[in-house]
């Protein structure tokens, strides 16, 4: 597992509109994709204290070594 969260996006970086994210294992393997309406908000929550997290998301964010999104534009 990647205890080092080192590859944790700075909040600054993650924009706040609506859209998808992805969760990736070192072999670019997806763990897990997401949506939210800010995705700023919603990805903050996976970077809260590793105690304060349900168990399963906790095995999630340990195992991650990347996290990506896209920015969904409504017309």
């Amino acid at each position: 597992m990647a205890s080092d969260r080192s590859w944790r996006p700075r909040a600054g970086d993650i924009p706040q509109q609506p859209g998808v994210f992805r969760f990736r294992d070192a072999g670019g393997r997806v763990l897990y994709v997401g949506k939210a309406r800010n995705l700023r908000s919603r990805l903050s929550n996976y970077f809260a204290p590793l105690a304060t997290l349900h168990d399963r998301t906790r095995r999630m964010v340990l195992t991650a070594a990347s996290v990506e999104w896209t920015v969904v534009v409504f017309s």
